[in-house]
């Protein structure tokens, strides 16, 4: 089942028996596997972002010339900007309200939830640097892409079990 349809879930049967504390474990690792799709998004903007700039060289084709025009840098921020609107926004928005406070709820409690996200906010920041920084050379980019990777897969498989 889907982390989104877990999470209504599990908050409808918390309202109908809120002293559930296997109802409460259940909302919290729906409500973690959620945010755990919020790092992915942030990944997705990543690796957008070095396609935009032609971080890593193709055999048999010529990147593209740095700096990037500021309007295509600003362009980028459009098809990200899309992302997140669908990709989290309007996930978290049309959910019950349970969920809604458990997200709130759990950032506060769980250290992986706090983790998870402070992986997606630093993947979106080495995003932001990399696209709309006119760069002459590709060296600091190509360091903030593996900067903003790295400690992001370190855990993804490691954390797939965390809910606290």
């Amino acid at each position: 089942m889907k982390a989104v349809e877990a999470a209504d879930l599990y908050a409808a049967g918390l309202a109908a028996a809120p002293e559930s504390e296997e109802l409460r474990r259940g909302l919290d690792h729906a409500t973690y596997r959620m945010l755990r799709g919020v790092r992915w998004l942030a990944l997705l903007c990543l690796g957008l972002g070095a396609a935009m700039i032609d971080l890593f060289a193709v055999e048999g084709e010529t990147q593209r010339e740095l700096p990037v025009e500021l309007g295509q840098r600003l362009w980028f921020l459009v098809p990200m900007s899309a992302i997140w609107a669908v990709g989290a926004l309007l996930r978290y928005r049309r959910r019950r309200t349970g969920v809604q406070l458990n997200v709130q709820s759990l950032l506060r409690r769980g250290r992986w939830a706090r983790v998870v996200v402070a992986q997606a906010a630093w993947a979106m920041l080495c995003t932001l640097v990399i696209t709309q920084v006119p760069w002459t050379d590709r060296a600091v980019p190509t360091v903030l892409f593996w900067a903003g990777l790295v400690p992001t897969f370190a855990t993804v498989w490691f954390d797939r079990r965390k809910t606290d």
